[in-house]
């Protein structure tokens, strides 16, 4: 049986969940990312405008490597 490789596309977008679920555990709701110099540049920026169109992120650009991620947790609407 041979396992597949994971593509580039794939190991970004999992160490960009990991990051996200790190930040979501510890409350931050927010959490820098940098494009690892492995990283090919067009999957960098494919995801960055993925995160761009989102209305539930905002996204904060830091450098063309850099972005600030922050969101906030849905309400459902019942007083606590």
């Amino acid at each position: 049986m041979i396992i597949p490789f994971p593509t580039p596309e794939r190991r970004l977008v999992r160490r960009i969940e990991q990051l996200i679920s790190r930040a979501q555990a510890n409350h931050f709701h927010q959490v820098a990312i940098s494009r690892g110099t492995h990283e090919p540049i067009h999957e960098w920026e494919r995801l960055v405008e993925q995160f761009d169109d989102s209305d539930q992120v905002r996204v904060i650009h830091i450098t063309h490597h850099d972005i600030l991620l922050s969101w906030r947790l849905p309400t459902t609407g019942l007083a606590s």
